[in-house]
């Protein structure tokens, strides 16, 4: 058995907001360390020549708060034929990025250090910018950076003007041609930090937290520090660590001395106990927190504090995998990084919000498909207790699209990976480094010698997990059988399949010590997954392609009806700019492959669904990643005695099925029927009835019952109050019910919305793949009764009231609090 012992930070110097409590603070100043740098830039999109000068006048740009996406930005001109909000038929990445635009963009703040900040050193730091990236401070060149999604950052002390003057950072950013296979989104679209510290201080990333010999009673605690001088003598340095537990009490400490050269770093080792640890895993995601402190001369120069958990990780093909002594099944979901209404931007509570849902439904890990994450998503993840495969490359020296990071790769692979395995490695949520996702040379001779020279190279940084690779069907390669893949597979501590379940077990018996697991599966098959995974604990689990909808590779997961010679396509075409393959629209509510997995999964004993019915004459084709067009719903006016089918599904002996008193019928499930009954059932309006029986019991009851008609319409805060923050967002859900508060999950009214006081609407829409007329808009449409609105504070205390308002319904009423 393969064992990773693991301890991890959640709050790294670029994470000060959410848990501000935990900042590093300059002792000296007692201001951050790390700066939170978002607020008040200029931007236009547009290729201006010059804009890299500081007395370039910048005046007429308009001014934005990071994080910020300049491709979900309606489109100048307004609506017509060939654009609506941010889309647009001339998009060179059309069906794959959306239908939206990239293009050039510049980005200009003007900003001046205080006094206190004299002699300090100075860090610009990005946790993402899409994609290439140049960066001038007053006019001189800082750096470049090409992955749109890796951090970066520059030391910019020596660019700067003195305290009390005005400096101008620049940043241009090209986001050109087709470069990416989903949405991408365009600009500084996660937090941007300006670090400042005395010449002495801990180096960026420069901690690393390891825990071993964990028992019940105690565990061992190693900490790497490394510790940077920039000035110009040779210190002398004392490195403190303590360590607070979950119950805020110190549990340990720690001191060292240590040498540091001018201009020079030094790494420390150091060794700390912990008695009656907590761990942290998806159920009780215990954190501690290291505060590392530098003294020089009696006087504190620095202060890193880091959050991390206590976890031990083995895995093995005869007992699966094994989180802190107990076993653990993987059901995860892939997941882009995009925030749908609002495009890439990397809003913490956007990115915590996907992280509740994922977790509100049942899931317990994620693959970051197929790139690192930011930050923000991470410490949620921590937080929250999710499990996290962190993937690096969607390609290597091989395109997917002309102008991908293939371009980039033999220049800048090993600082991506580097930037990425330093910032993430002290997560407790990660558990897998992914190497890449479907790589066209994935089993040849240049792919195996990329491979390896990967996981080396991550191996220099991080020896406490384990690595992956998403591995596809040679589909890419026609005539190449699948064997050909056992090079590939030979580096990886657990393999990868994509779509590939039905080769699990033909797989263990020529490899009988390879770990599997699906890092790609479609909802369609996914009794057939999870069966693999409960049966054989050499498959630790599955993730479905996708946990959540996202924008582009729009409508793979689509559903259509057919007269007969009519041939289906991969995806869906304008007006259509979502997936739609996902078991979570975009809104955040459950679809209805979702209500199947609920009960697959153990979350619900018993569901409904009820198909839409059949056009005459014509057939359902379901797409590769679709489902069933059916729903939760007993609303079918207009179809009254045509027969529906009504799909239960149960964990029980056997289901009964009532329609207003009356039994329909009833049947046995059983995984001989992948947890199925169907019925059809004649519609007429009412209540429809499952029973859940077990030993000749009534064990469970779901009801579907119709709707009257749209009365009103019903606001719901996701949060009240909210924080008075930039990086702080209020979902509202807007719902159609009927006079009872029932919601009418076949309306399809137009709202108006509008929003006064301290925030402002910052998304708009409904979870309707094709409905682009609703996307960002102030008068919306509800797509099965229901709608989004996105709401971002100000920065001010004060009230929010936001009014919902349609024809012949109750206007909608809100008023959130913004508050410190």
């Amino acid at each position: 058995m393969r064992s990773f012992s693991h301890a991890c930070f959640i709050i790294a110097p670029v994470f000060l907001f959410f848990l501000s409590s935990c900042g590093s603070i300059d002792q000296f100043s007692g201001v951050e360390r790390d700066r939170l740098f978002n607020d008040d830039w200029k931007f236009i999109k547009d290729s201006v020549i010059n804009a890299a000068k500081p007395d370039y006048d910048d005046a007429g740009w308009q001014v934005v708060d990071l994080p910020h996406d300049w491709s979900i930005a309606a489109l100048p001109g307004g609506d017509s034929e060939d654009q609506v909000g941010p889309f647009s038929k001339s998009s060179p990445g059309a069906t794959s990025t959306g239908y939206v635009l990239g293009g050039t963009g510049w980005y200009r703040k003007h900003f001046t250090l205080d006094r206190d900040d004299d002699g300090k050193t100075v860090l610009l730091k990005f946790d993402g910018v899409y994609m290439e990236a140049e960066v001038w401070v007053n006019g001189k060149q800082a750096g470049s950076h090409a992955y749109g999604y890796t951090p970066f950052w520059f030391d910019i002390t020596a660019l700067l003007n003195q305290p009390g003057e005005e400096n101008v950072i620049a940043v241009k950013v090209l986001n050109k041609g087709r470069n990416s296979r989903w949405y991408s989104g365009s600009g500084i679209y996660r937090n941007v930090h300006l670090t400042v510290t005395q010449p002495v201080h801990v180096a960026v990333w420069g901690i690393q937290v390891t825990t071993h010999e964990i028992t019940e009673e105690s565990a061992g605690v190693g900490l790497s520090v490394t510790v940077q001088n920039d000035g110009k003598e040779k210190v002398f340095a004392q490195i403190i660590t303590s360590i607070k537990g979950p119950d805020d009490q110190i549990s340990a400490e720690v001191r060292d001395t240590i040498t540091i050269d001018a201009s020079g770093k030094k790494m420390i080792k150091q060794r700390l106990a912990i008695v009656h640890p907590l761990p942290w895993s998806v159920s009780t995601p215990n954190l501690y927190q290291a505060n590392i402190a530098v003294e020089v001369n009696g006087k504190i120069t620095d202060r890193y504090l880091q959050t991390f958990g206590v976890r031990s990780v083995q895995i093995s093909a005869d007992k699966g995998l094994i989180l802190n002594g107990e076993p653990l099944e993987l059901k995860g979901g892939c997941m882009h990084h995009d925030n749908g209404l609002l495009g890439s931007a990397a809003f913490e509570r956007a990115e915590e919000r996907r992280v509740e849902i994922m977790k509100a439904n049942g899931f317990n890990a994620i693959r970051t498909s197929h790139n690192p994450p930011s930050e923000a998503f991470l410490n949620a993840c921590d937080r929250l207790g999710m499990l996290v495969i962190d993937e690096t490359f969607d390609m290597w020296e091989r395109p997917k699209n002309p102008m991908d990071y293939h371009r980039f790769f033999k220049e800048w692979w090993k600082k991506d990976v580097e930037a990425m395995i330093l910032r993430d490695r002290n997560h407790p949520s990660v558990i897998f480094w992914s190497i890449g996702n479907e790589i066209n040379e994935r089993a040849d001779t240049s792919g195996i010698r990329i491979a390896k020279s990967l996981i080396s190279f991550i191996k220099q940084f991080d020896t406490t997990r384990p690595f992956t690779n998403a591995i596809c069907e040679f589909w890419d390669i026609p005539g190449k059988p699948w064997d050909a893949t056992a090079p590939a597979f030979e580096l990886l501590t657990v393999g990868g399949y994509n779509y590939q379940f039905l080769r699990y077990e033909a797989d263990h018996e020529k490899y009988p010590g390879r770990i599997m697991m699906g890092t790609e599966s479609v909802p369609m098959d996914a009794f057939g997954n999870w069966q693999q995974v409960e049966k054989h604990s050499y498959v630790i689990g599955d993730f479905v392609w996708t946990g959540m909808d996202y924008l582009g590779e729009t409508g793979i997961g689509h559903t259509q009806y057919f007269t007969e010679g009519q041939q289906d396509a991969f995806a869906m075409t304008w007006p259509w700019f979502n997936a739609w393959c996902g078991d979570i629209d975009i809104t955040g509510n459950k679809k209805p492959q979702m209500i199947y997995r609920d009960v697959l999964w153990g979350n619900s004993r018993l569901e409904i669904n009820v198909h839409a019915p059949v056009p005459a004459g014509k057939t359902e084709k379901i797409s590769y990643w679709g489902w069933y067009d059916e729903w939760p719903s007993w609303n079918w006016m207009g179809n009254e005695d045509k027969p529906l089918r009504v799909s239960v599904y149960a964990r029980a002996d056997s289901v009964r099925l009532e329609l207003n008193g009356r039994i329909i019928g009833q049947k046995e499930v059983s995984e001989s029927t992948k947890l199925t009954a169907s019925f059809d059932v004649p519609y007429e309006p009412g209540e429809l009835k499952a029973i859940a029986i077990e030993n000749g019991k009534d064990a469970a009851v779901k009801v579907l019952k119709t709707s009257g008609a749209p009365a009103a319409i019903r606001l719901i805060a996701d949060r009240n109050p909210v924080r008075a923050s930039r990086n702080d967002l209020c979902y509202v859900s807007i719902e159609i019910v009927d006079e009872f508060g029932q919601l009418v999950d076949d309306a399809t009214g137009k709202v108006s919305l509008v929003l006064t006081g301290d925030g402002e609407l910052i998304g708009t829409g409904n979870a309707c793949p094709y409905d682009m007329n609703s996307f960002g808009k102030k008068v919306i449409t509800a797509f099965r009764g229901r709608a989004l609105a996105i709401i971002r504070p100000t920065g001010k205390t004060g009230m929010i009231t936001l009014k919902a308002a349609g024809e012949r319904m109750t206007e909608g009423t809100i008023q959130i609090r913004s508050t410190r």
